[in-house]
């Protein structure tokens, strides 16, 4: 589809188009022989949820081609219902489909209350390793497939050691035990402790399927909840309004 420059300021780049253009925009799901018309209301990372009359009539893992009609063209894109609640289901934005559009992170990350441990430490510069003789734990704040936030619960020691650009050895516990290396790539200051930022190192081939998986089912339920709060306090304000 050909594009003018006033077409291309309002909707995005000739690298990729806003992911915002797809808000609001007519879905329409096929599946073997039935054909639904929805409404896009939701598109972020993994996911993306459309609002439709008929969502009974898929199932969780059903396999759908959808047609979006967008403000700047039409997208179609094979799919796979993953959640569903009425009046709407949640469907994969495949990676394919997620290149044509840019977004503010590469990976989504989703908050989370998880553990891990750290077992050893590498201070790259200076070439020096540590093997803690008793493993340290840290929560886990939020995760994706290219990262994490944590904070360290006993850090009146280690946190005095640990920097940009320390690589640490860890497990983390997601459900699943997953070994890993993590590179320190921020540290602030907060209250009584300090929050890191990592990057994964590596991560071992057969935890990478199980690490996006855990990070879609948070990424459904923490926007579930999100939908359902803002639900109740709209109903709130409309009670108030009708009492006064």
């Amino acid at each position: 589809m050909a594009m003018n420059q006033d077409t291309l300021k309002r909707y995005g780049s000739k690298e990729g188009f806003d992911a915002e253009v797809l808000i609001d925009s007519r879905a329409v799901l096929a599946k073997d022989d039935f054909v639904a018309t929805g409404i896009l209301t939701y598109a972020q990372g993994d996911i993306m949820e459309i609002e439709l009359p008929e969502y009974d009539v898929f199932q969780l893992g059903d396999k759908a081609k959808m047609t979006l009609y967008t403000k700047s063209g039409l997208f179609v894109l094979d799919t796979t219902v993953v959640a569903r609640e009425p009046g709407s289901l949640i469907v994969i934005n495949p990676p394919e489909n997620r290149k044509k559009f840019s977004e503010k992170r590469e990976f989504p990350r989703v908050n989370v209350k998880n553990i891990g441990q750290i077992f050893g430490f590498q201070n790259i510069q200076q070439k020096e390793q540590y093997q803690l003789e008793q493993a340290i734990e840290i929560s886990i704040k939020n995760i994706s497939m290219s990262g994490l936030g944590f904070t360290i619960n006993d850090s009146s020691m280690i946190d005095a050691i640990l920097h940009k650009k320390c690589q640490l050895q860890v497990q983390l516990d997601l459900g699943f035990e997953m070994p890993c290396m993590l590179e320190i790539i921020r540290k602030e200051k907060q209250e009584g402790s300090y929050y890191y930022g990592a990057s994964f190192e590596s991560v071992p081939a057969e935890q990478s399927n199980a690490l996006r998986g855990f990070i879609l089912r948070n990424q459904i339920q923490t926007y579930f909840e999100q939908k359902r709060d803002e639900e109740y306090k709209k109903a709130l304000e409309k009670k108030s309004g009708a009492n006064q």
